[in-house]
């Protein structure tokens, strides 16, 4: 018998990326409950259950588990020392699919596995896939690896243009190419794994997906033309190039000190330094074999537009004073 998903426990159902991915599931016809910590104020969406529990319990969320199909975690910032408790409850509760909090940009590296901003993830990955084997179970996994989050840093100015602000930064030139990927999209891709047209596919494998191919010189070059904004040039020293080498070995010596704000630094790294694969998107990509479209330049001029109008920045006119 074919196995089929139908009930869905999602953890960070609230979170900026779970409550996409919550909308997207139940759309589609999943039954959806919200795993909630105790306490939790948050609301969740009409016809999705909550059930609160000690997350740091095994045994409760091995009950709160019980009778699911698949468990789905969109907590931030996950750690190995919650994530296991998951797992081992996901386990124990004979759940067909266990998705982790990954959504990353490439887990295949060994570099990208040691930088600071994955190592918490890449150990949650060999915990899961340990705890599988061992276990003997029928449990499997599956994960999503999509990129930096489109609208988010579009919004931040993280990959290029600064729409707020008026201004662009580029890092080792600007032309260097990164799969980036929409919150909506994402979420739909955690839809196709749980599909029974994709659950074997999906099974015990990392799904990567990209919504655009973008470079910080396509996307201030769009920017400028939907908003009229003048962002210069690196010649005239108006929109900075920076060494990503340099920022690295900045945020390093600050990380030693304890001191977290060149953190950043890591994600461009990953993204972009040689032998991290983050220019292996589009080798990677499953987009055309889940049938997931890809953003032309209309489209990324489309999300630009809408990212603008939320910050008040006018489009179709010069706004830059």
């Amino acid at each position: 018998m074919a196995v089929t998903i139908r009930n869905v426990a999602l953890l960070g159902a609230t979170g900026t990326l779970g409550a996409h991915i919550c909308a997207a599931l139940t759309q589609a016809g999943f039954v959806v409950t919200a795993i909630q910590r105790k306490g939790s104020t948050n609301p969740v969406p009409s016809g999705v259950k909550s059930i609160k529990v000690d997350l740091s319990n095994k045994d409760d969320l091995t009950s709160a588990f019980k009778g699911q199909d698949a468990v789905v975690s969109a907590v931030p910032d996950p750690t190995l020392a919650t994530e296991s408790i998951m797992i081992d409850a996901a386990i124990a509760a004979a759940v067909k699919r266990i998705v982790p909090s990954e959504y990353s940009t490439n887990f295949e590296t060994p570099l990208s596995r040691q930088l600071p901003i994955v190592k918490d993830k890449a150990q949650i990955r060999e915990y899961l896939e340990s705890a599988i084997a061992n276990n003997g179970t029928s449990t499997t996994w599956s994960s999503v690896n999509n990129g930096p989050f489109f609208e988010i840093c579009l919004k931040q100015g993280a990959l290029g243009p600064n729409i707020k602000e008026k201004k662009a930064i580029f890092h080792n030139g600007g032309n260097l190419l990164v799969g980036t990927s929409t919150l909506p999209d994402i979420a739909a891709t955690v839809v196709k794994i749980l599909d029974p047209a994709y659950l074997d596919e999906t099974a015990n494998k990392s799904v990567y997906i990209h919504s655009a191919a973008v470079s910080e010189r396509l996307l201030t070059k769009l920017a400028s033309e939907v908003t009229g904004i003048d962002f210069g040039d690196v010649e005239s020293g108006k929109i900075l190039d920076l060494d990503i080498d340099l920022m690295v070995t900045e945020a390093e010596e600050k990380l030693a000190k304890g001191d977290k704000s060149g953190w950043s630094s890591f994600y461009y790294q990953m993204m972009y330094a040689k032998g991290y694969g983050g220019e292996d998107f589009e080798k990677l990509s499953w987009n055309e074999r889940l049938g997931l479209r890809t953003m032309d330049e209309a489209d990324i001029k489309g999300l630009i537009r809408s990212t603008s109008q939320e910050l008040g920045v006018p489009v179709g006119s010069n706004t830059n004073t």
